[in-house]
């Protein structure tokens, strides 16, 4: 009951029904609409409180605060992006992912070891083999994607990076999972999975980082015709 409290309110915020800096409804409000117990609000808005949504003061209510205090890195703040679609955050993630993941290729290529390469040629198989079965395999698709491009951050050797990649999991899926349903977009991108697996195995640094670049540009460019196309609400 906490966490589905939790994750209805969480969801209004994220999605913008409470906007930045407006107040959330009393707690007997929210416990009439929701329908729970008014203690059952009140532990819900102290866990939004520490994610840094919401900002709760005695006899003032709780104000949803702006954006930038958010943790953007908490699991459950990411999930509840990736359920309202917000091509924003989307785009943000895929920005990280161009200062990031080129250059974790690149030091994969020269650290990985020979298990680790048999992890990505693995993951580039399942992820070849489902990509022939769109859509109904997307889900599939994805387990393998992310699966390579955790591999990827794990096999360079960097505990930072390996501790980033935990991170960013749960919004690597999410993107990665919106990814796949661009038009063209898994056509386009499968090859270049291959280049980097390619210059990883052969120990070629310079190779994988270029390969990853242009993969994570190609996503990008994709993604953006999509969102032009398809505009949110």
């Amino acid at each position: 009951m906490h966490g589905r409290v939790v994750e209805q309110l969480g969801l209004r915020i994220v999605s913008g029904e409470f906007p930045d800096g407006s107040r959330l409804p009393t707690e007997s409000e929210l416990a009439a609409r929701l329908g729970v117990s008014r203690g059952g609000v009140r532990e819900a808005v102290k866990a939004l409180a520490a994610k840094g949504l919401v900002e709760p003061r005695p006899r003032l209510g709780t104000r949803v605060l702006p954006r930038h205090r958010w943790n953007l890195m908490d699991r459950e703040v990411i999930d509840w992006h990736g359920e309202t679609g917000d091509p924003e955050f989307l785009k943000d993630l895929l920005e990280l992912r161009l200062m990031v993941e080129p250059g974790a290729s690149q030091l994969a290529a020269a650290r990985s070891s020979d298990e680790q390469i048999a992890v990505l040629e693995t993951a580039y198989a399942a992820m070849a083999s489902h990509a022939s079965r769109l859509p109904e395999e997307r889900l599939a698709f994805v387990k393998a994607d992310l699966a390579f491009h955790l591999t990827l951050l794990r096999a360079s050797d960097n505990q930072l990076l390996e501790q980033l990649g935990r991170l960013l999991e749960t919004s690597l899926h999410h993107g990665l999972e919106a990814s796949s349903r661009v038009p063209g977009g898994v056509a386009a991108t499968l090859p270049l999975h291959r280049a980097v697996l390619v210059a990883v195995s052969e120990h070629r640094p310079a190779a994988a980082r270029r390969a990853m670049k242009q993969l994570i540009e190609t996503t990008s460019a994709a993604v953006e015709r999509m969102v032009d196309h398809h505009p949110a609400d």
